[in-house]
């Protein structure tokens, strides 16, 4: 589900020490980049907090074309790989037109707010459920695992629920 970490964010984004304290920034930092780390992966930091809301209605016009999953993946590899402001319209078409979704669509969406009422009601929702941050994992609707946490947070909830661990080497073969 969608979910708009910071709307009070203006459109131009802020400065991150402007939004979060030092101390929070540097523990959560510190924390993404030894997960990323240990996953093989290089995230760009951005100096700046955006406004994920086009980002996210641009996501939402590509669930509606079915494409929801290549436009995510998209969007994500430019935020993080390259390191774009997935809040700048500019960026939007690019990563639509390669996600091969209907940009002029997109574009006339993003302008119009056509999704903001479903992402503020989303919003509401989270909330509601005691959800303040991403990423949120709701888990049989018994357990909420929230922020970036490690793979075996996730395999101890899972073994609480009776999922079996998945052998890895079982997984790759498929």
């Amino acid at each position: 589900m969608p979910f708009e970490l910071h709307p009070e964010i203006p459109p131009e984004g802020r400065r991150r020490e402007e939004v979060l304290p030092a101390a929070y920034m540097a523990r959560a930092q510190e924390g993404v980049d030894r997960m990323a780390s240990a996953a093989g992966l290089h995230l760009t930091r951005h100096e700046r907090l955006i406004n994920s809301r086009p980002a996210l209605q641009a996501a939402e016009f590509a669930r509606e074309q079915g494409r929801f999953d290549t436009m995510h993946h998209e969007l994500l590899k430019a935020y993080w790989d390259v390191g774009r402001d997935v809040s700048d319209i500019t960026v939007l078409r690019d990563v639509a037109a390669r996600a091969g979704v209907d940009v002029a669509g997109m574009e006339a969406a993003v302008d119009a707010d056509r999704f903001g009422d479903y992402l503020d009601a989303r919003r509401l929702e989270a909330e509601e459920l005691g959800i303040n941050g991403i990423p949120a994992h709701v888990i049989a609707d018994r357990y909420l695992v929230m922020g970036a946490q490690p793979y075996d947070l996730f395999e101890r909830v899972m073994a609480k629920i009776g999922v079996p661990r998945r052998d890895a080497r079982a997984t790759a073969e498929c």
